[in-house]
This record gives structure tokens, C-alpha cells and sequence, in this order.
């Protein structure tokens, strides 16, 4: 049980008259101990001479007797140290004897340090004791449940740290004790705690100890002093983390971290810390979790669940931080249900945190219409939203579906469809069946049958079957495809494509259009050579290199004519002509002339156009709303304009034209609470839609989440 101990060799060059190298003697089946020259030392009057473990070296010119089944010590003068009392007996450094004695009531040998007077160093109450040198001893205890707990004892028996940790190490000037979790409290080599709080990680360079908490790095230096506070990124490079500002976008509250980023979640109006490979999890006002070991996996329907990174355990949590349940190898979500594993069993627990289920399943899947597919007894059955059974046991595996009422199951080796009825709507003769939008594919052998939902077959099909945006047939090279209207196309075209519930046929240079019904579009007599787009009711198509309009029963409403074109908006669409851009109507009058070097689709009655090197913006009438003086414009998602003027500077148009913001700004970010993160001289700040400064331009970063302001300087 020592980690380091010195014998002393069995040379003895001067000791107490004896002179030479000692041996062990056997004499009548007992042992003594004579010099090289043969005189006796010792006398063969003991059973046995040397350690427990074996050994037979002399220490603190002392050795082990065994007499009568127990350990006791003698020095080389043949004097009595102890009675033989003891189970186990062996050296533990130069100076003490590790002794054991077994418990009264268990095997358990517990075990002390005597020196070589007899003298008790250390109680007879450990499993086991190391030496951490220093005089400090390392020693176990044993606790309910057979686990150990460790301190760390003088070799005087003054208690410098109790046994009540997982593990216990030595690092140089420092003692690291650790809990089942793995996090550190450090002490010094008195038994003092050094840092107030528990550490993650400790990193032991040359001249002292780097410190890892929930993310931030500290610094310990070899004598206990704290030379950089746990709030760096990196203290190795001295880099240090991004201050955040947290306030309510009404100013009622505002708080401070220290971290990478802020994320936020709607749904739960959750703030996340990252840091480092941390994240902090911050409610309301507060941090959920004081010890921020929780790495989150899922936020959902007001709950959170976390893996323990330290434990490797799962849990669930309300969003407010209180403990649903905990300590699972894994925990999977869907919609309606959190499955919960442990060993090989599951649980499963509604979106009140309350489970439903009285004993545990072999397996879970998600959920169907709140039903639940649940193996027991090696076979699969339903249990409904309170854990009611809905489906006996009797499937050899389940897989739900989409599809209102049905799932698909497999029986006796072969999958079929089955129903919460617990009737068969497509019999269970398939190697497989799967779901796709609104058929069911079974496949048998090289062939594949296609049934619609309600189970009636529609094809039996040779060929692969390919899901995707629509279910397209695949023979060698050609591709074929069914429609959502159970519309067979052979497979005999180069690329099928879809625009809508309409498919494109391209087959050489010749493109064809059909409904998903059958209906013919556009034929190979229309030599059309490509479908761009289709939008409010018309195809964008090339015809003879020009493009041009057809309408849904292919009529060519917009002669292909044009240079270039984009898709219909609001009633209009741009075509280019002669080199320039202008606007056509459904009945292909030119509403607008050709005037522009770009234009956008309309949005909202406006359009941004481009007019030599300048960009501006026109309404339907063809009026300038913006005139075209500036370097760029562009259409941001909140409905307003950002406009850059040429010296690079920013503003922002709403919808009708009108300057919200002139641009004096060298960046400009619209967001959805009608206020402006706006930039000016390298920093930033806020601005509402009537150019008040809502937040001084004195920081590097600035976020808007939720009813948050995040702010970084």
C-alpha cells in the first residue's frame, strides 16, 4: 500500500557489534536471522521472519515475526518490538511499519503506522495509506455503499484534511481533492483551502498552477498566491474575456458576464454564456445552475436537458432551473415525451415532468398522435399519454408514420401497415415498407409497390425508387417520377425537375411541363427549352434563346422575346431589354420602360433599381421614391432599405421611401423591435426609428434578442 518507502539494504557494515551481510536462517522448521561469518543474530526460534507481503529486508534494523497466525516486530537484537497482533505488517518508508488489523464484524483489514518503538503514528481505522511525502500520509476510508473516501493525515495523526473526497493527488506546493464529480478544492500543504471555490481543471506548468472553473482560467503561483483571478479566456496568453452587458430593452434590469457570446432562446426566454467550452444557462435573473457542469442538449417546451460533463449523466430541468429528474445514461425529446434511459431500460416522462410509465420498457420510440411505441417482453406494442396500454405486445418491431391512424410493423419476419385498431391495412408480406409524403413504398425482391395512404396499391413498380422533393423512378440513365397526385411519369427523360405541383420534363434540349395530375403543359411541338421559375401563376421558360412567360395551360401570355427576365411579384415582372431593365404586366405591357442597368423584384410597391453606377428606388409607377445618387441600396428581411452613400457611409428608408436614419453611420443593423444598431468611429450603438440614441456608441458589439440588449465593450 506505499508508494514509497526505503529498505535498507541487508548489508549492515557497523551495526551494534555484528558486522557482515545478514541472512535469514532455517534451523527445525523455524527461522533466526546470522552474519556471513555464521554468527547467530537472531535465534531460529520463530515461525517465520520477514513482511506480509512477502519481503524479507531489514528496516530501522527491525523485522517482521509471524507467530500463531499474526504479524509482530523484532529488531536484530532479538528484542520484542510489539506481541504478534497484527494481520498484515510490512515497511512503509525508512523510519515506520504499516500494520493492519481485520475488523471484528468484516474482512476488512484496517490499517495504522507504528515506528520502531512501538509507538502508534497513525489510528488503526484505514483501507489504505500512501505516502505524500513531507510527513503527509494519504489515507482511505470506507463508506456506505463499499466506495472509498480519502484525506490526507500528518505522520503525527494531526488531521490536515478529512476523509471525505473521491480522490486526493499532489501537485508540487498543492494538494488537489476531488469529488465524484471530478471538480477540484485545493489546499495547500498545511490543510488550508487555497481557492474558495471548486475548479474544473487544474494545469501544472513551471511556475505554478493554471485553474479552470466553468470555463475561466486563474493562476496559482508555487507559494498559494493568486496572481490572476479565474476570469480569463486564456491566463497562459493573458487573454481575457469579452465583458457583456445584459439590460431589459425597458431599462428595468441589467446584469454583467463575462464570456465568448450570448445566445438566446425564444421559446423560453433562456440566455446562454458561452464560455470557453462552457455554457452558463441564465433565467430571468438569475443563473440556474451554481455549478455550471450542465452541458445543455435540448431546450424544449419549457424544459432543459443537460449532460452532467463531469458525471456523464443526463437530466431534466425546468427552464427556471428546478430538477425534474436526473442522473440517466441518455435522454432523447420529441414533440411530445422525453425518453430517459438507464442501463438497458427506459422511462418516459410528459411534458409535465411526470412519467407514465410504472416499470421500465426494453426500448421507446417516438412518438405518434401522443402514442408511444414501447418494447416489453422483446415485443412491441402502444401505450397512450398515460401510459395505458393501446396495442398489446405482439410486434416484432414498429416504426410510426405520418400518417393519421397507421404505422408501419413488422410480423413474423415481413412489414406491413397496421392501425391503432389494431387492423392490418396493408398486409405484412414485404421485406420493407416506408413512408414517403402520401404513399407507402413496400419493397419485395426487385420490386417495389407503390399504395397510397388509404392502403390501395397503385403500381408495382421495377425500378429504384428515389425520395426526395418528389418520389422519382430511376431506370439506368433515365428518371421517370410519381406525383403527390399518384400520377405515373415513365422513366424515359434526361432530369425531372418540379415548380410547384407542376414537373419539367427535360429530355435532350426539348423541356416538357405537366401537372401532377398528367395534364400536358408544354409538348416537344412547343420547343421550350427550359422552365427558370414559376411564380403567381406563370412560368418563367426560354424559348429560341429568349425568355419569355407561359401560364398554367401553357399558353405563351409573354412572347420570349426578352434579353433576360426574373419572376412575377406583385403583378409584376422585370424583363430586360435591348441591355436595359424595365417592368412587364400579366397581359405584357410594359408598365415600366426600359430605363435601368439592374432592377430587383417589387416588394412591398418598391423596387430597387440601377441606374448607371447609382442605385435607387421606384414605386409602380415607375416614380423615383429614392432617387438613384447612391452607391448601393438593399432590401433588408425587416421590410426597410440600407443605403450607402459613396463615401461609405450608411442609412435606412422604410417601406414607403422615407429616411428613418440619414447615413452619417458607418454600419447600419435594422432589427424587428423597430430599433438601429448603428456604427460610427469603430463602436457602437442603438437608435430608434426617430434617431434618438437609445444606447451610447461606446461599445465594440451589440445584440438584440428577445426583450434583451446585449452589449460588448
Amino acid at each position: 500500500m506505499r508508494k514509497s518507502y526505503v529498505f535498507l539494504a541487508l548489508f549492515f557494515s557497523g551495526l551494534a557489534g555484528f558486522a557482515g551481510e545478514l541472512r535469514i536462517i532455517t534451523s527445525g522448521g523455524l527461522q533466526g536471522v546470522a552474519n556471513d561469518q555464521g554468527q547467530v543474530v537472531v535465534p531460529a526460534i520463530y515461525e517465520k521472519l520477514g513482511w506480509s507481503n512477502g519481503q524479507s529486508d531489514i528496516t530501522s534494523e527491525s523485522i517482521g515475526y509471524f507467530e500463531n497466525g499474526k504479524w509482530g516486530l523484532i529488531n536484530i537484537k532479538t528484542t520484542k518490538l510489539t506481541n504478534a497482533r497484527y494481520t498484515t505488517l510490512e515497511p512503509f518508508n525508512d523510519l515506520l511499519f504499516e500494520a493492519g488489523i481485520a475488523g471484528k464484524f468484516t474482512n476488512i483489514i484496517f490499517r495504522g503506522l507504528i515506528d520502531s518503538k512501538s509507538q502508534v503514528h497513525l489510528d488503526f481505522k484505514y483501507y489504505t495509506i500512501d505516502d505524500l511525502g513531507d510527513h503527509r500520509l494519504l489515507v482511505s476510508e470506507y463508506v456506505t455503499g463499499g466506495e472509498l473516501r480519502f484525506g490526507v493525515y500528518t505522520d503525527q495523526n494531526e488531521r490536515l484534511i478529512a476523509p471525505e473526497y473521491a480522490s486526493i493527488d499532489r501537485e508540487g506546493n498543492y494538494i488537489l481533492a476531488r469529488n465524484k464529480a471530478r471538480k477540484a478544492r485545493i489546499y495547500n500543504l498545511n490543510g488550508q483551502v487555497v481557492l474558495p471555490v471548486w475548479v474544473d481543471e487544474v494545469k501544472p506548468t513551471s511556475e505554478g498552477l493554471v485553474v479552470i472553473n466553468e470555463g475561466y482560467q486563474g493562476f496559482l503561483d508555487h507559494h498559494g498566491k493568486l496572481i490572476h483571478e479565474l476570469t480569463y479566456k486564456s491566463v497562459e496568453d493573458l487573454v481575457k474575456f469579452p465583458r457583456w452587458e445584459v439590460k431589459k430593452l425597458n431599462g428595468a434590469e441589467q446584469r454583467f458576464f463575462l464570456c465568448d457570446s450570448l445566445s438566446y432562446d425564444y421559446e423560453t426566454d433562456l440566455l446562454i454564456a458561452h464560455v470557453n467550452n462552457a455554457e452558463h444557462m441564465l433565467g430571468a435573473s438569475e443563473t440556474l445552475f451554481q455549478d455550471q457542469q450542465h452541458g445543455l442538449k435540448y431546450i424544449s417546451n419549457g424544459f432543459l436537458v443537460t449532460r452532467n460533463k463531469y458525471l456523464q449523466t443526463w437530466g431534466i430541468y425546468k427552464t427556471d432551473g428546478r430538477e425534474v429528474a436526473i442522473g440517466f445514461d441518455s435522454v432523447a425529446v420529441d414533440a411530445d415525451y422525453f425518453y430517459a434511459k438507464s442501463g438497458a431500460s427506459w422511462d418516459v416522462y410528459n411534458l409535465f415532468g411526470r412519467k407514465i410509465n410504472d416499470r421500465p420498457f426494453q426500448q421507446v420510440r417516438s412518438s405518434q398522435e401522443r402514442h408511444v411505441p414501447v418494447r416489453k417482453n422483446d415485443y412491441w406494442g402502444w401505450v397512450d399519454f398515460q401510459g395505458e396500454q393501446l396495442i398489446n405486445y405482439h410486434f416484432e418491431d414498429v416504426i410510426p408514420t405520418t400518417n393519421p391512424g397507421h404505422f408501419m410493423a413488422k410480423n413474423y419476419g415481413r412489414w406491413g401497415v397496421s392501425g391503432f385498431d389494431d387492423e392490418w391495412l396493408i398486409m405484412p408480406q414485404y421485406d420493407s415498407v416506408y413512408a414517403y409524403q402520401s404513399f407507402y413504398l413496400a419493397e419485395r425482391g426487385f420490386a417495389t409497390h407503390v399504395y397510397s395512404l388509404g392502403g390501395k396499391l397503385l403500381y408495382e413498380l421495377p425500378y429504384t425508387l428515389m425520395p426526395g422533393d418528389f418520389l422519382a423512378v430511376q431506370d439506368s440513365a433515365s428518371v421517370g417520377a410519381v406525383t403527390d397526385q399518384g400520377y405515373y411519369i415513365y422513366p424515359e427523360y434526361d432530369e425531372v425537375s418540379r415548380h410547384g405541383e407542376f414537373f419539367e420534363l427535360r429530355k435532350g434540349t426539348i423541356t416538357g411541363l405537366i401537372s401532377g395530375t398528367g395534364r400536358v403543359l408544354l409538348g416537344p411541338k412547343d420547343a421550350v427549352e427550359d422552365v427558370l421559375s414559376y411564380s403567381e401563376g406563370y412560368f418563367h421558360i426560354i424559348k429560341d434563346g429568349k425568355h419569355g412567360f407561359v401560364d398554367e395551360n401553357g399558353k405563351l401570355r409573354i412572347a420570349n422575346r426578352y434579353d433576360s427576365a426574373q419572376y412575377y411579384h406583385e403583378g409584376l415582372a422585370p424583363v430586360k431589354l435591348l441591355g436595359k431593365w424595365g417592368f412587364v404586366d400579366p397581359a405584357e405591357n410594359l408598365v415600366i420602360q426600359p430605363f435601368y442597368r439592374y432592377s430587383s423584384v417589387f416588394d412591398h410597391g418598391l423596387a430597387v433599381i440601377q441606374s448607371g453606377e447609382h442605385f435607387g428606388i421606384i414605386n409602380q409607377e415607375g416614380e423615383e421614391v429614392i432617387a438613384p445618387v447612391w452607391k448601393y441600396i438593399e432590401r433588408l428581411t425587416t421590410g426597410n432599405y440600407r443605403i450607402t452613400d459613396w463615401d461609405m457611409k450608411m442609412g435606412l428608408v422604410d417601406a414607403n421611401g422615407k429616411f428613418i436614419v440619414r447615413p452619417n453611420y458607418g454600419s447600419i443593423e435594422d432589427t424587428d423591435q423597430a430599433l438601429i444598431i448603428a456604427g460610427r468611429s469603430g463602436k457602437k450603438g442603438v437608435l430608434d426609428y426617430s434617431g434618438f440614441t437609445k444606447v451610447p456608441f461606446d461599445y465594440q458589439q451589440i445584440q438584440i434578442v428577445g426583450d434583451y440588449l446585449l452589449l460588448r465593450k
